[in-house]
This record gives structure tokens, sequence and C-alpha cells, in this order.
């Protein structure tokens, strides 16, 4: 096998390989460890322990439908912000929180704290606590809400870790280096193939003028 087609072919692997193992490896990945629906009842306690295989900032987060008026529901989540437009509807969430890793306690807060802002999608997310989980670190989340959250109920509000919007970000450019990498490997594979073929092509016709010649001799 002429070398020019042997480089063809290992360009042409690598490239697939690179772009396999990356879709891999992307998909196996647990942005979201924790999500499950809680009644924001006073005093109640939820622990929910979880293993990340990602590294990063996570952001743990009560998350809660748009059933209810936008506005109210903001208001209710405290993430309005302009105090007069919540004046007649008191905030109805509120949260104390503990990470434990190996036993022991890696992080706390609470609701009262400065926090990361989420991104508003579908739902209205309001962020209780952060913290950067390591991957292949065990944890355990132990969440005590403080206020009496009642009036958020229809709004279904769920208990939410998940990697931080920046994540993302930073997992998109690397998607874009991988996308040109797998390209460049395979564009440059295929012309090596190309070459080869017609250069073989190219010899194969002629000799085939020199052996009639010689036949006819």
């Amino acid at each position: 096998m002429q070398l020019k087609t042997k480089s063809g072919l290992t360009l042409v692997a690598l490239g697939i390989g690179i772009f396999a193992a990356w879709s891999l490896w992307t998909k196996t990945r647990n942005f979201v460890p924790v999500e499950h629906p809680v009644s924001l009842s006073p005093g109640q306690s939820i622990t929910s322990e979880f293993k990340l295989n990602f590294d990063g900032l996570y952001l743990i987060e009560i998350e809660a439908e748009k059933t209810i008026p936008v506005d109210t529901l903001q208001c209710l989540m405290a993430v309005e912000a302009d105090p007069v437009q919540c004046k007649d509807v008191p905030p109805a969430l509120g949260a104390v929180w503990i990470l434990f890793g190996d036993g022991q306690v890696v992080s706390h807060g609470s609701s009262l704290e400065l926090h990361s802002a989420p991104v508003q999608a579908d739902n209205v997310a309001r962020v209780i606590g952060e913290f950067q989980g390591k991957a292949g670190q065990a944890y355990k989340l132990q969440v005590t809400f403080t206020a009496d959250g009642k009036g958020l109920a229809a709004a279904h509000p769920r208990l939410k870790v998940g990697v931080a919007s920046i994540a993302y970000t930073d997992i998109q450019s690397a998607s874009v280096l991988v996308f040109s990498t797998t390209f460049i490997c395979v564009l440059f594979g295929v012309v090596l193939l190309s070459i080869a073929f017609f250069a073989k092509r190219g010899s194969g016709g002629a000799r085939a003028p020199r052996d009639a010649h010689h036949n006819r001799l």
C-alpha cells in the first residue's frame, strides 16, 4: 500500500475517532445530577446523594414552572429586581443548605446570599447556592426550607443541582475545536486518498500501451 494511501486512511480514521470519542464523552456527562419535586414547607429538610462525572461550577436551584402569572411567580421566587413590583407579593422562598463530601462539610450557604444568576428559559429559577464540583466525587446535599412556600405549590417547584451555563459555553467552544479538527483530518485524508487513486490509475494506463507494443513485436 502506498504511503499516500496509508496516510490518507490514517487521517480519515483519526478524524472520525476524535469526533466519536468527543460525542461519546459529552453524551455520558451528567450535567444535572439532582432534580426532584419539593413542597417548600417551612422546616422541611431534603437530602440528596449524587456523584459527579464532570468538573465545573454547579448551581443549587429551586425551579418553578410558569403555571401562575410570571410577575407573581418572580416575586414569590424573589428574582424580581424591582421591589416596587413586589410590594403586595412577599417572597415565599427561603432555604439553607449544607454540602458534604466524604462525610465532611464541603460548603454551606443560604438563599439570602448573592449567587450566580441562572439562565431563565421555560421556567423561573432561583439560585440558593453554588459550589465547585469535582468529577468522581460523591456528595450529599441537605436543604432545609425556612419560609412558607405554599404559594408556589401551583408552579410545581423542584430542587435542582446542575452545571452553570458558563460550563456549557466552554463545552460549545471545545465542540467547535473538535469539529474543526475532524474536518481538517478527514479533508486532508480524502485529498491524499484521491491523489493516490489517480496516481495508481494513471500508472496503470501508462503501462497498457507499452504492453501492447511489446506484444506486437
